[in-house]
């Protein structure tokens, strides 16, 4: 991995260094309990979707770039990986809503506040590739830190489904953005650790109503 994309990194494990353990333990427990493991996963292909889908909403002005078409594609393939992952282990068609999915509410709503967040602090004649770049560029950072965990704790129990290719797509992707960011002079190594600070925010709030969403259906189940 190339500097420009380890001290992004190296910032967020240290401000979600409080995070690891409660977010391991919750992401054993998804894979130990295969029915809200199935809604976690669906949970994630509404997020890679959703993820892709700004993309394409991103680029209607402007010059649609092959790297930014591949970027699309690859997080398209993404979402498209953890459903089929997802219907696998529940053995039927998945919907993205509340029964089959975790708060896919509070997962829209995550990214429609960092987008509205980064937006606010951007001018506006900036670049048309910039606000995209850092919204994508912000979820990466989380994504591979979050797969990497999730990654070891599928590693730990033998005929599970790997994440490898995934974090190495994810990790290119984000070596690519900081390269074109500051192709573009704009200044990553400033705005990058305002828009992750404030992602941390976001990012709480969302996992908060995660665990609960988990606590209920474990309290359901014991009824």
């Amino acid at each position: 991995m190339s500097s420009r994309t380890a001290w992004p990194l190296c910032e967020i494990e240290a401000s979600s260094a409080d995070l690891v353990e409660p977010v391991r333990r919750r992401l054993g427990w998804w894979v130990e309990h295969p029915a809200e493991h199935a809604r976690f996963l669906n949970t994630l292909a509404l997020m890679e979707h959703i993820g892709s889908r700004k993309i394409m909403v991103s680029q209607t002005k402007g010059v649609l770039s092959q790297e930014i078409l591949k970027h699309l594609a690859e997080e398209t393939r993404h979402s498209f990986f953890f459903k089929r992952a997802a219907e696998a282990i529940a053995q039927r068609t998945l919907e993205f809503n509340d029964d089959d999915a975790l708060r896919p509410g509070a997962a829209k709503m995550y990214f429609g506040r960092l987008d509205a967040s980064i937006a606010q602090v951007l001018p506006a004649d900036v670049h048309p590739e910039v606000p995209y770049l850092y919204v994508s560029l912000t979820i990466e950072l989380r994504a591979i830190w979050t797969y990497e965990l999730y990654q070891q704790e599928l590693a730990a129990r033998p005929g599970r489904f790997s994440l490898k290719s995934v974090l190495a797509e994810e990790e290119l992707h984000l070596s690519q953005m900081v390269d074109r960011l500051h192709q573009l002079d704009a200044r990553p190594e400033t705005l990058v650790s305002t828009f992750a600070q404030r992602e941390d925010r976001l990012f709480r709030g969302f996992w908060a109503s995660l665990e609960q969403a988990c606590e209920r259906s474990s309290a359901d189940a014991a009824a």
